[in-house]
């Protein structure tokens, strides 16, 4: 395999597990917008508690990333973020407002109705940043992304904003509420808020399903070769059948209330959307003119980054293993929430 293709490698595989960790984050924060009925305080802190540990270490895979694109890549890196930056914008927006708004409502415990008021904030920047970055990736595949020529609003507006991209981006954002319901299933302390989370993970997988298909089939007027690609490079072709097989034993096993199986299904479907799509687009990182192959930079340089992100990864993956150890398992010896030191509890949000 050459430099240039480990590369492409590396920044798919840093999609796919910014899409299982804070996917699952951005997840949680819709539900916790959609929290309702008797058990309404105890999902909020089930919420908290779930992605309190390592939310913010989360954000690592997307500042890798940036970085690998605009080193090894940067003349796509260039197009994507003119071409595409008020989407790019609204998303590292929601970003900030989520990160600011969960540690000011952690901190509002004076005053309720400030604490709801950021509880609302986190909850909304939870929902369209992942609505955003569907549609970052899904202009990536349309072939309608301009160049930094055109200034009027077909270049800023219109080369993103399509059907086939708002489908996309409605289904990134159920597929991390999916996701998410799946892991808090796991996570949860007591029968009646699995069942709370079992039926919400059901219907969220459900939805993202339906959206699926209908971002294939929209894909035939705003995304033709992306669609072909699908039905005709393997590996993008066994990952969507594979994508299928996890959803539909995913949702299976939670009606069945077999939780553990349920977890590992939803990871596996949002695994192999990630990677569908990434061989997919293959060799593009923009369509129809930006390839890996005519925008990379100098050899020389593409040889430094990969061996930089292969000797990084032996530093990172033991301290995000170590970090995980730490704050979730060790946790899951101590009782639910009243052990935690006060200092670091963010109290449920009264409504």
């Amino acid at each position: 395999m050459t430099p240039t293709l480990l590369l492409s490698a590396i920044i798919a595989v840093s999609l796919t597990l910014y899409a299982l960790l804070a996917g699952a984050d951005y997840g949680a924060g819709v539900w916790d917008l959609l929290s309702r009925g008797p058990l309404k305080e105890e999902q909020k802190e089930l919420i908290a508690n779930a992605i309190r540990p390592i939310w913010e270490a989360n954000h690592v895979w997307l500042i890798l990333i940036l970085v690998l694109l605009f080193s090894g890549f940067p003349k796509a890196f260039g197009v994507i973020m003119v071409a595409l930056f008020i989407p790019i914008l609204l998303m590292l927006l929601g970003i900030v407002l989520r990160g600011s708004s969960f540690v000011f409502r952690a901190y509002s415990t004076a005053d309720s109705r400030m604490q709801r008021t950021w509880a609302y904030v986190f909850s909304a920047a939870s929902c369209f940043t992942p609505f955003f970055l569907g549609i970052v990736l899904g202009s990536l595949s349309t072939g309608c992304v301009v160049v930094v020529d055109d200034v009027s609003a077909n270049g800023y507006v219109l080369s993103w904003l399509n059907p086939f991209t708002i489908a996309v981006g409605m289904f990134t954002l159920v597929l991390f509420a999916y996701l998410a319901a799946a892991y808090l299933t796991v996570e949860a302390p007591t029968q009646q808020l699995r069942e709370s989370f079992r039926n919400r993970s059901i219907g969220a997988g459900l939805i993202a399903g339906c959206l699926e298909v209908l971002a294939f089939v929209l894909a035939a007027w705003y995304a033709r070769d992306l669609r072909d690609s699908l039905l005709h490079n393997v590996l993008a072709r066994d990952a969507v059948i594979a994508a299928a097989i996890a959803l539909i034993t995913g949702v299976v096993a939670l009606y069945k209330e077999r939780f553990g199986l349920a977890r590992i299904m939803a990871a596996a479907h949002t695994s192999a959307v990630a990677i569908g799509w990434a061989a997919a687009q293959y060799p593009y990182i923009v369509r129809p003119g930006m390839t890996i192959f005519n925008s990379v930079s100098s050899d020389i340089t593409v040889r430094y980054v990969v061996l930089a992100s292969l000797a990084g990864a032996f530093v990172l993956f033991p301290s995000l293993a170590l970090l995980l150890y730490v704050f979730k398992d060790q946790r899951k010896q101590r009782p639910h929430t009243t052990s935690i030191n006060k200092e670091y509890q963010c109290p449920p949000v009264r409504t």
